[in-house]
């Protein structure tokens, strides 16, 4: 922390790393889910419209709810004055992954930015025509739907994300998956703002590794 943090960082960070933690947790990570807890999950995408913030709200509530109370993230210690740290309790398996996607986020760099902004825009695109065409809730033609898993394959790209069709086949279509994983490309990117900037430093391997 280094003495450099505002208020507001004190939640917007820990805020943030809980959602992406929960988020590769459940989607990105080597952990051995309950059966329950995926079929839980995977409830979620269809109980939702994702047209608004209030899906993802409550898909990050979901997710972070249905990680065993051993492996959520909790907060040991904090010291605010030089050098300054936040000492997190954390399955590193989960913490380690957090850091290499963040890692892969910032070393693709513009490339990535610009990326985003176009996926972002294209799939607008394709929302607006639907809504003019008024097939806005018909089913994705096959020219969509590949459009659509282009976007997610260049994204999860640019995240190190390596779990896709597994996330697909749970969000049950494109759009909503793109949309899920837009969301979660979000949230790694403040958490890379943070590193950027050198208010954190996210360890991609563990202290006793040589």
């Amino acid at each position: 922390m280094d003495e450099r943090w505002a208020l507001e960082d004190l939640y917007d960070f820990p805020h943030t790393y809980s959602q992406a933690h929960a988020f590769i947790y459940h989607f990105d990570s080597s952990q051995e889910l309950d059966s329950r807890i995926v079929e839980r999950v995977s409830r979620t995408f269809s109980e939702y419209p994702w047209r608004g913030g209030f899906s993802y709200v409550n898909l990050y509530t979901v997710l972070s709810n249905h990680i065993p109370k051993n492996h959520r993230p909790t907060i040991q210690s904090i010291q605010y004055a030089s050098p300054g740290w936040i000492d997190l309790l954390i399955n590193p398996d989960v913490a380690i992954q957090v850091a290499k996607s963040v890692g892969v986020l910032l070393g693709a760099g513009v490339t990535a930015v610009e990326a985003f902004k176009q996926i972002d825009r294209a799939r607008l695109d394709i929302a607006r025509r639907r809504r003019e065409q008024k097939r806005e809730y018909a089913a994705l033609t096959a020219a969509e739907a590949k459009e659509l898993n282009d976007m997610a394959e260049e994204l999860a790209k640019n995240l190190g994300f390596s779990t896709l069709k597994e996330l697909q086949e749970r969000a049950g279509d494109p759009d909503t998956a793109l949309k899920v994983l837009m969301a979660h490309y979000r949230r790694m990117r403040t958490l890379g703002d943070y590193v950027e900037s050198g208010k954190v430093m996210l360890p991609e391997k563990l202290k006793d590794e040589s």
